[in-house]
């Protein structure tokens, strides 16, 4: 029902575009997501449409990027053309978006970015605090580990994106350091490029754990990435503990959801940690940014862009009580 609820805001954003309409006494935005097929995104998106209008009589248009850089990069071209008084971006391709992020400034637009600052732009970007959690995560796997096996030396790996920038700052680097600061020892086979999707990161588990079965702390660092990662576990005979302790291996994941939910209080099952992103807390700092800006607290571009963190939970099977999980997935995304 709530998939349901939010996609029909999307298509009710899509018929105020349409309609050219505009908040009476309030700021037309425009908010890109990357992909509002994913449940993330259709909450914050709700949530934005919603708290923009309560606390800024503000209507909120938002603009479904497909999960396609190019479509994302064409929807820039609307918010000159639909007459929007601001923007808050989710952009792949930050050199193909810079031309379009210019001309609206140049119209006195204002723009800003989430997740990834948008080149040499120096929009301000909204970013969520991802470093402390994954760090928090890769210490966590450790020390279980190290419990379980204390005879059996950590190998770690990343599946993810290695050449993204905010990715290995925000995910793989922090991760490591977690797992090393509780064994320096720890043998790191870097990030391994998955970023073809789900096949791809089953794929990438089963050949490397072939070659490497000793590898035994894995960070998936997407939701749907580890979909594939937990396939290939099991497809090999591996993804398990027993009455919550480690046999074959520790996983952790980004995106924590309902399925995931499930997988991380399975006391037999591998995944026992996700970052919880929280869709609501994220939309409301998106939008807060952007009237930060509007009302001269934020500068509207800065060199080097100015980047603000907003909280990110660390959802673990052993410091996270499954009722307070569930209750943060309720709060976050209803149910």
């Amino acid at each position: 029902m709530k998939r349901t609820t939010v996609f029909m805001a999307g298509l009710l954003a899509s018929s105020l575009l349409a309609a050219g309409s505009a908040a009476a006494d309030g700021k037309r935005i425009a908010f890109f997501v990357s992909d509002l097929s994913n449940v993330f995104h259709q909450s914050q998106a709700a949530e934005a449409q919603r708290y923009a209008a309560d606390k800024y009589g503000a209507e909120v248009v938002v603009f479904d990027g497909q999960a396609d850089s190019a479509v994302m990069t064409q929807n820039i071209d609307q918010v000159v053309a639909g007459g929007f008084d601001a923007a808050t971006l989710h952009i792949w391709d930050g050199e193909a978006a810079t031309p379009g992020v210019n001309d609206a400034l140049s119209e006195g637009i204002v723009m800003t970015s989430f997740f990834s600052p948008i080149t040499d732009t120096g929009i301000p970007t909204a970013r969520s605090d991802e470093a402390g959690v994954s760090f928090e995560m890769g210490r966590q796997m450790a020390e279980a580990w190290k419990e379980a096996h204390p005879d059996k030396p950590i190998v770690m790996v990343q599946l993810g994106w290695p050449n993204h920038t905010e990715v290995n700052s925000g995910r793989t680097a922090p991760f490591a350091e977690g797992v090393l600061s509780v064994d320096p020892s720890a043998e790191n086979l870097g990030a391994l490029d998955a970023s073809a999707g789900q096949e791809a990161a089953k794929q990438i588990i089963v050949d490397l754990l072939t070659q490497r079965p000793e590898v035994n702390l894995i960070y998936s660092e997407a939701s749907n990435l580890t979909v594939g990662t937990m396939a290939g576990l099991s497809q090999i005979g591996r993804g398990k503990f027993d009455d919550g302790n480690p046999l074959t291996e520790i996983v952790a994941s980004v995106d924590f959801d309902s399925v995931e939910f499930e997988q991380v209080y399975d006391p037999n099952s591998s995944l026992k940690l996700s970052m919880g992103l929280p869709p609501v807390e994220t939309a409301q700092g998106r939008i807060d940014l952007i009237m930060d800006v509007v009302n001269g607290k934020v500068d509207p571009s800065t060199n080097p862009a100015e980047e603000f963190f907003y909280k990110a939970y660390t959802i673990s099977f052993w410091t996270m009580p499954k009722d307070d999980a569930e209750s943060w997935l309720s709060s976050q995304f209803g149910g």
